[in-house]
């Protein structure tokens, strides 16, 4: 037996999963570490724990003397879902049509700071030639900042980057914070930027703690595009999201690859932001180590199922940071801290509706996650979205949060639209999409994107595409539209 981990734990599993569970997650995990798969040092250790969990957990007789030994039965999540519906009751059309859910997790417990889960965050800073002068001293300054918040049990691994990579902090807690802002300031620049270089150094010091406790953050902060890795990034953004650590991506100026980054962290349940001042790298930084250390449940993900005449269009998390997410199964959410719902929206394109039936599933699936403060491996709920059919039924206005929701997403989906449309060639009618969603802007009291939006649509019609910075700023400008009322702004 492997003293304080947990087996659920290192499956991956909840504490009722049933033997099929079981096994497909050992063949899983057996899969990422045996040796002959993967070099690192920590994957035998983690290999040999995995083939103990199995041998207790497959075994009925050995998994109840387990059981008995563990602290206390599991715990159901202390966790609220409430779904509200674009429409009460579908109609029965021959036409394809569309239908929204906004789904809303909350944490019913009580916050115990004293049961917070220890933080262990990787920063992969990039360090190339474009990083010189006022960006890197932005960062610098910017970690160090971090470093200062970090509580006793938590900790950090700093990554440097160019065409290479270098472990300048190694995994560890901060015993001598003066050493360590040292080192962050003797950071210099040079090089190319090979993104992944700088992402499996940062996932190999936060890899091998499947059953600990810990809230795992990788953050990655560069400001230029990575060439001919790409792929290659996006596999260790799946093995991250496989590993339960979380990927974000700061992108500072307006060079990096948006489309890139924004697919990289929404494998593994994070946002990229567009970090235009030292003021949003701040606000950044600052509420992401707020909010991973009041962390209730991690890495929740989203295995599901959809009804026959449904498609999963679209999938958008709006709290407590915005993001995309993906639509296939499964998709990781996010992570639910204490105080802050986590809120997504989903799309169904719905067709070929069945005259003979009453109600129509448009999804069924579980939400699996793992929950720090019960130390009790993977748990999972259950999420079923169902709608009732009828015969011209009433019509109806959507719930104020579902219309609030998709009045802003139509105003993102604006922004999209103009993008493709300037790629296809079509620049009159992307520089009228623009000044329309300017208008709209205008009437939502927004002055500062509008404008910014006006003008682009000038300038796309005088260059045939986007400036880089503007694009940035409109994309991610109408992104943070999304956010529910009262909340801050990104």
């Amino acid at each position: 037996m492997v003293v304080g981990l947990d087996f659920y734990a290192l499956l991956g599993v909840p504490r009722d999963a049933t033997p099929e569970e079981i096994r497909n997650a050992y063949f899983d995990a057996a899969r990422r570490f045996h040796p002959d798969a993967n070099p690192d040092p920590l994957a035998r250790e983690q290999f040999l724990a995995i083939q103990s969990a199995y041998e207790v957990l497959s075994n009925p007789e050995k998994r109840e003397a387990y059981e008995a030994s563990l602290p206390s039965p599991p715990v159901p999540p202390k966790i609220s879902i409430e779904t509200k519906f674009s429409r009460t009751v579908l109609p029965y059309l021959d036409e394809p049509q569309m239908v929204y859910a906004l789904v809303e997790l909350a944490c019913t417990g009580d916050p115990d700071p004293a049961q917070y889960p220890p933080l262990h965050v990787c920063l992969v800073i990039d360090r190339s030639t474009s990083m010189s002068g006022e960006r890197m001293d932005m960062v610098k300054a910017n970690v160090v900042q971090l470093l200062r918040q970090l509580r006793t049990q938590d900790m950090v691994s700093v990554i440097i980057f160019s065409d290479r990579s270098e472990v300048i902090i190694p995994l560890s807690r901060i015993t001598d914070l003066s050493k360590l802002e040292s080192k962050i300031s003797m950071i210099s620049t040079g090089g190319g930027t090979e993104i992944f270089q700088g992402l499996e150094a940062g996932l190999s010091q936060l890899q091998g703690f499947r059953g600990i406790r810990a809230v795992r953050q990788l953050i990655l902060l560069t400001d230029g595009h990575t060439y001919g890795d790409d792929k290659a990034c996006l596999a260790l953004a799946e093995r991250a999201a496989a590993e339960g650590i979380t990927l974000n991506a700061l992108g500072i100026g307006h060079e990096w690859n948006d489309a890139f980054l924004d697919n990289l962290t929404s494998i593994a349940g994070g946002n990229a932001i567009y970090v235009k001042s030292p003021k949003d790298l701040f606000k950044f930084l600052d509420q992401k180590m707020a909010a991973s250390m009041a962390v209730y449940a991690r890495g929740i993900s989203f295995e599901f199922n959809t009804g026959p005449e449904c498609q999963l269009r679209y999938a958008f998390r709006l709290s407590p940071d915005t993001g995309m997410l993906q639509t296939s199964s499964p998709f990781i959410i996010g992570d639910l801290a204490y105080g802050k719902p986590l809120t997504f929206l989903l799309e169904f394109l719905i067709s070929n509706i069945n005259r003979d039936s009453q109600e129509l599933m448009l999804i069924d699936g579980k939400l699996r996650m793992e929950i720090p403060v019960q130390s009790a491996g993977k748990s999972r709920m259950f999420l079923k979205l169902t709608r009732p059919l009828a015969d011209n039924p009433e019509p109806e206005l959507p719930p104020s949060g579902v219309l609030e929701a998709l009045s802003h997403l139509s105003l993102y989906r604006l922004q999209e639209r103009a993008r493709m449309e300037v790629e296809a060639g079509e620049v009159a009618q992307a520089s009228r999409r623009l000044q329309y969603l300017a208008t709209h802007l205008l009437s939502m009291g927004d002055r500062e994107l509008a404008h910014t939006v006006l003008v682009e649509a000038e300038h796309i019609q005088q260059s045939h595409h986007f400036s880089k910075d503007g694009d940035k700023r409109i994309k991610y400008g109408t992104r943070s539209l999304l956010l529910p009322s009262g909340m801050e702004r990104e």
